[in-house]
């Protein structure tokens, strides 16, 4: 029997091939929790004050809750609902996003408002560049709905639509 060359000990996985270093930019991102009201006006005012309170302490990206402007309950959507795409003062919240965004050169990922769409309502999340543009516009998909018998009954999809597909947006911001 002839005696082998190979050495278990010696063998190593062949090198791999070098890949770039990818570029590193951080930026911090702003969580807004806002007390919501009846009064939509003083919604969107908290809003605006939460939104520019995250940018002065250097937030680029905010985010603000679901259901923002509004009393989160079936009877309130059709109520507050706005038509997102006649804009300004048919949509009086998505007009202050875009303002505030562009002011501030920062990202808004607006949360989510009822949105009137033709006879339809939905649960809408608007994002905004630091142009003030609307980047992207996504409508809920998985509508809450929830019945324990004696304990709690609610379903979003009594007034609300379901969206109907992902939505991904390029805000511009790079993650390291």
């Amino acid at each position: 029997m002839a005696s082998s060359s190979f050495k278990p000990e010696q063998a190593r996985a062949p090198a791999g091939l070098p890949l770039p270093t990818p570029a590193v930019t951080k930026f911090n991102i702003g969580f807004c929790n806002l007390s919501v009201t009846s009064d939509k006006e003083r919604n969107i005012g908290y809003a605006r004050k939460a939104i520019e309170e995250a940018a002065q302490m250097g937030a680029q990206l905010v985010l603000l809750p679901e259901i923002w402007n509004s009393p989160y309950s079936n009877d309130s959507f059709p109520v507050y609902a706005e038509n997102i795409d006649a804009g300004h003062d048919a949509s009086p919240s998505t007009a202050m996003l875009s303002e505030v965004s562009s002011r501030l050169k920062i990202t808004i990922v607006g949360g989510s408002i009822p949105e009137r769409c033709g006879d339809k309502l939905y649960n809408t999340c608007c994002v905004f560049g630091t142009d003030g543009r609307l980047k992207a516009k996504h409508r809920k998909i998985h509508l809450f709905d929830i019945d324990i018998p004696g304990k709690v009954t609610f379903t979003e999809s009594e007034i609300l639509t379901a969206g109907e597909t992902p939505t991904i947006v390029d805000t511009g911001l790079m993650l390291s």
